[in-house]
């Protein structure tokens, strides 16, 4: 589905001819997919990270990365963690850098400068192989002629306008949204749930 057959849903829920541009509109869908994104850790956000060493004491994080997953599929793993060549990099918190300055085989991340740090006194030389598992943040842009379906799951999709229907604002701008509050958020609910069962399936426990 393309974002303006989103928005057109939308209006005919709401009863919207005027009162928001398009903008708006679209600015509104980005916040509800972005409500669903920080649900949970969303099977459908989760990506690999695969990217090489440059000989410094950092690396660029990815530019869709929220934050990194933990790793099952490494006896010698302590939660999260980055491999380098093969080798594990378990991650520390930011608090725990100074404690941790100058041992070898560590890192951390520096969420403000988007950057992941190593520890060692002199860092993983360039040109080694470095991959994580992390979970994607949600866009930070919505157009009209987005295609829903590279950004969230396909079956789903009529999730967002009824999300839409029943933001605060919506709600206290038309009267048919205040009218259908309570059905649209019954919708949303359930479409959410079914999501949630969707991605239980999605995980070998």
């Amino acid at each position: 589905m393309l974002a303006s057959e989103v928005i057109s849903k939308f209006g005919l829920y709401v009863d919207d001819m005027t009162e928001l541009s398009t903008q708006e509109e679209l600015d509104l869908l980005l916040k509800i997919v972005s409500q669903i994104y920080n649900d949970r850790p969303w099977e459908f956000l989760k990506k690999e990270w695969s990217t090489t060493t440059n000989g410094t004491a950092y690396i660029a994080l990815p530019t869709d990365f929220k934050f990194l997953l933990e790793n099952t599929d490494n006896t010698d793993s302590w939660g999260k963690s980055v491999f380098i060549n093969g080798e594990n990099y378990p991650l520390i918190n930011w608090a725990e850098r100074r404690q941790y300055a100058g041992k070898t085989g560590y890192c951390y991340i520096d969420f403000k400068n988007s950057r992941l740090y190593f520890t060692d006194t002199t860092p993983p030389t360039s040109g080694l192989s470095l991959s994580a598992d992390y979970l994607i943040s949600a866009p930070t842009a919505i157009l009209v002629t987005t295609n829903l379906d590279t950004i969230f799951p396909h079956d789903f999709q009529d999730m967002l306008y009824h999300g839409m229907a029943i933001d605060d604002m919506i709600i206290q701008l038309f009267d048919k949204a205040r009218s259908y509050a309570s059905e649209n958020k019954a919708k949303y609910d359930g479409y959410l749930k079914s999501m949630a069962y969707w991605n239980s399936n999605l995980i070998n426990f």
